[in-house]
């Protein structure tokens, strides 16, 4: 693991949040453009990011990793899902949904991939990849109903037409038929994607700004910011030491797994008439810690 690499990375990542917070705080950008960003980094360059990251030589090692890390990553949820319903109980009412869908779904597709990128290389962002498509599946089933009652017929409607889940699928065509796109077609596709960590930093600097002083004394906030940077990693690493997990598949996971609340966390809170504040301010503690707790893991991980 190249730690300088990582710290590099992180330093980086921490600029471009603050340039994000910069131009939304000084209202040189209002909330319209950070609704069209968010929806231009969801519905394209993101999902042009993990095509991209599937554009690589198969062999079996790979293919075995693969299947590691699913596994890896619908455990999780499931022991994510276990630990939304049984930690916030006796919590305030109106922040119980946003502290149990941020335990569920993390910022591992905007935070996570350039960070695992960044340390990995394109091995690490196509298990990357592979490891966010039971979050995604999670996030508009199980997590959108945390906010809302919504018929399954509906949920997994919105989960099937996700430009990211269809990402990984064209991306699984790529990598297991050996397809070579046109190069006009794959170019584009791979400067797309190299956009996705700059914009996706500076739109959760964006968020960010939008939080007040007072919510980073929230002890509600900081409860989950320990249950979600030190717990939940914690629980897999030592899961994956068990299991005899393959040592990238393990180092990767448990960087994807220490990420902070997820932006959408917010957004729906405030789609759904819930305390959109409160989820903003988990949102904005959590990944400010996540910038000590990220290179904190990654030293557990050398050292182990």
């Amino acid at each position: 693991m190249d730690m300088s690499g990582m710290l590099a990375r992180q330093g980086q990542l921490f600029l471009l949040l603050a340039l994000g917070l910069l131009f939304k705080r000084k209202h040189i950008l209002d909330g319209s453009f950070q609704r069209g960003l968010t929806e231009l980094i969801i519905k394209l360059v993101l999902p042009c990011s993990i095509i991209q990251s599937f554009r690589m030589e198969f062999n079996g090692e790979i293919l075995r990793q693969t299947w590691q890390i699913l596994a890896v990553s619908t455990a999780l949820q499931l022991g994510c899902w276990g630990l939304a319903l049984a930690l916030y109980r006796r919590r305030d009412p109106s922040k119980q949904p946003a502290l149990r869908y941020a335990t569920l779904c993390s910022n591992a597709a905007f935070l996570g991939s350039p960070v695992v990128d960044g340390i990995f290389g394109s091995q690490g962002m196509l298990l990357s990849s592979i490891y966010l498509t039971p979050q995604r599946i999670a996030m508009w089933t199980v997590g959108l109903g945390f906010f809302t009652k919504g018929s399954k017929q509906k949920l997994w409607k919105k989960v099937l037409g996700n430009p990211c889940i269809d990402a990984v699928f064209i991306g699984l065509a790529l990598l297991l038929t050996q397809w070579q796109l046109p190069e006009v077609l794959g170019s584009t596709i791979r400067s797309l994607g190299n956009c996705n960590t700059a914009l996706s930093m500076f739109l959760i600097g964006m968020i960010c700004a939008d939080v007040d002083r007072q919510d980073f004394l929230d002890v509600d906030s900081l409860y989950f910011s320990a249950v979600r940077l030190v717990l939940i990693p914690g629980l897999l690493l030592l899961g994956c030491r068990l299991a005899g997990t393959a040592e990238l598949v393990t180092d990767v996971s448990v960087v994807l797994a220490a990420m902070p609340a997820g932006g959408t966390t917010a957004i729906l809170a405030a789609k759904y008439g819930g305390n959109a504040r409160f989820a903003a301010g988990c949102v904005t503690v959590s990944t400010l810690l996540s910038l000590l707790a990220v290179p904190a893991w990654c030293l557990v991980l050398q050292a182990l």
